[in-house]
């Protein structure tokens, strides 16, 4: 992960978010009568079953986390079959669709206002029972959920709309296809390590295949998503100095690759009971963990890495991560969540040679709550790692050169590597972490909270939110921190997709690496704690199209300070997102 505002540090970044799951009914519709008094009951029992299924897995997300995603339903429960339902068209191998009878909603259950609620089918769907799953995974809005419109260009949420139908049509069969772009453009006016304009172009293509919509199997989901980035260098973007990046689509899909497009994501969610779930593959770093409740999507807010993720983790996870997750629902309102995540897990390849020599041990929990009306989440995590570290207090034996000991500086900070030199490594080290998000002010009513609240779409109001962390100052460049943000969404009537935000945030350096850079350089460099602030606002040109201002003023930027002796940064930055 950047470091340093300048090159990689090689292991950083993010541990996992703790998955959630939901409950919510089965497709909606009326039933009509059996032919008899005992197959309505079992009808019902069916029903009842299939509707207490949820799987969903999410960490405290800033789309979904919530009480309804918290609860994992029964999948060993037998599926019902439709009864004079709706029918959907599933596809033969041929390509042409046969009509097939599926589940049959109860009486009871309304039916959607729009094509976007929930598909019958005869096996547990997830994207039925938790469609903010699917935009936990993405990061964004997806197509063919609650909350997508259609229509003309002015007025939808995706670009591109339904392709003729077609996309529709994928969708009620579990097929969910999302892009988007990012054009982002950086000038820095004033410090940090170099001033000037740099652009970079971020793309991300995201797949999810729902296998009880498809007819596959019941409660699982896969995951794949492509990420590239063009535009300038590494060397000309990671300008600002900072401990991690100015922009977090900086490290996306790979710190290092400045002109790429790999394959970052490539996943199985399976809920294996009423609580149990696990997920199994190669997972992002930067959308999954440590999510807050809402403004940490930096497509749509917040740039600053601090103000999307705790910076502490940077130390300790690539942006992607092989791994196997397990979640247990003890309660709707609590959730925990652990696994074993691999260091050194790049996007480049399928597995590094060295993969799982060493390991993350990664557990995290969430709560969610109410205060009169007002949503919120806290959501703790801790994290082990093997994978050693520099020993900060004495990371080199004898430098014997200057050259040397600039290399050495260099890599303390991110900016060279520790080939060549006698680096000193600690065994092992860990970080707990929190983070915690509460509403102020919501303008949409109790009902159409409680359903966005499932679905993943944004709420309407005024929230803040925060995190702290810590990390042993021996093996970790911050050893302290704090962020805390306020964000707001859709306060007017006739902008109801902009949405604003202020953002500060506290990095605590170690003592152990001031110590030594002073050392090192004889007493000619000097570090001190970095914090910084961040104010954007979300224009929606269009609900798909949304330009970003921001500005950013950092105080004691690490690197820049250390190698270019300059004490502050100013940073304005625009951003270009769309939603295909």
């Amino acid at each position: 992960m950047a470091l340093g505002g300048g090159v990689m540090r090689q292991s950083r970044r993010r541990g996992t978010r703790d998955p959630h799951f939901h409950r919510s009914g089965m497709s909606p519709g009326a039933a009509h009568p059996l032919s008899n008094t005992r197959e309505k009951r079992i009808m019902a029992c069916k029903l009842l079953r299939s509707a207490c299924v949820a799987a969903a897995l999410v960490a405290a997300d800033a789309a979904c986390a919530n009480e309804g995603l918290v609860q994992l339903g029964n999948v060993g429960a037998e599926p019902a079959t439709t009864r004079d339902a709706p029918p959907v068209a599933k596809r033969t191998a041929g390509g042409k669709a046969k009509r097939k009878i599926e589940a049959a909603p109860t009486a009871s259950e309304a039916a959607p206002a729009a094509p976007w609620g929930p598909v019958p089918t005869d096996k547990i769907s997830l994207a039925n029972l938790a469609p903010g799953l699917l935009v936990y995974f993405n990061n964004g809005p997806v197509f063919g959920l609650p909350g997508t419109v259609t229509g003309n260009i002015g007025q939808r949420t995706q670009l591109l709309g339904d392709w003729g139908g077609t996309r529709t049509e994928l969708a009620r069969h579990g097929f969910f296809f999302d892009l988007y772009s990012t054009s982002y453009y950086q000038n820095v006016t004033s410090g940090g390590l170099k001033t000037g304009g740099a652009f970079v172009q971020n793309t991300q293509v995201s797949v999810n295949i729902d296998t009880g919509r498809a007819g596959w199997w019941s409660g699982g989901l896969i995951h794949v998503t492509a990420q590239s980035r063009l535009g300038d260098t590494p060397a000309s973007t990671f300008t600002a100095g900072t401990v991690v990046p100015q922009y977090t689509g900086l490290v996306l899909p790979d710190p290092m690759e400045s002109n790429s497009f790999l394959l970052s994501e490539y996943f199985l969610v399976q809920a294996l009971s009423k609580q149990a779930s696990v997920v199994l593959g190669k997972i992002s770093d930067v959308f999954i963990p440590d999510q807050t409740a809402f403004g940490d999507a930096f497509k749509y807010y917040f740039a600053n890495f601090n103000l999307n993720k705790n910076p502490i983790t940077t130390n300790f996870y690539n942006p992607t991560a092989l791994g196997a997750l397990g979640v247990w629902a003890f309660s709707p309102k609590f959730v925990i969540a652990g696994g074993v995540l691999d260091p050194y897990t790049k996007a480049t390849s399928f597995a590094e040679p060295n993969s799982f020599e060493k390991v993350n041990i990664y557990l995290t929990a969430i709560m969610s709550y109410d205060i009169g009306g007002l949503p919120g989440q806290f959501s703790p995590a801790y994290n082990w790692s093997n994978k050693p570290k520099i020993d900060l207090e004495a990371p080199f034996g004898r430098l014997s050169s200057p050259a040397a000991a600039k290399q050495a500086i260099g890599s303390l900070l991110g900016l060279a590597s520790f080939e060549g030199l006698p680096a000193n490594f600690k065994d092992d080290s860990w970080f707990v972490l929190a983070n915690a998000s509460q509403y102020l002010f919501v303008k949409d009513d109790a009902e159409t909270v409680a359903r966005k609240l499932k679905t993943g779409e944004p709420i309407r109001g005024i929230g803040a939110f925060g995190r702290v962390g810590y990390a042993p100052e021996a093996t970790n460049p911050i050893t302290q921190d704090f962020s805390v943000a306020l964000f707001a969404y859709g306060l007017l009537d006739q902008r109801e997709y902009d949405s604003f935000g202020f953002g500060v945030y506290y990095n605590e350096i170690s003592e152990k690496l001031k110590s030594s850079i002073a050392a090192i350089s004889r007493g000619q460099a000097a570090a001190h704690d970095e914090s910084g602030m961040e104010v954007f606002y979300n224009f929606a040109i269009t609900p798909a199209v949304r330009l970003i201002p921001s500005y950013q003023h950092i105080w004691h930027p690490l690197a820049a300070e250390v190698v270019e002796r300059q004490d502050s940064a100013d940073i304005f930055q625009l951003r270009l997102t769309t939603t295909w």
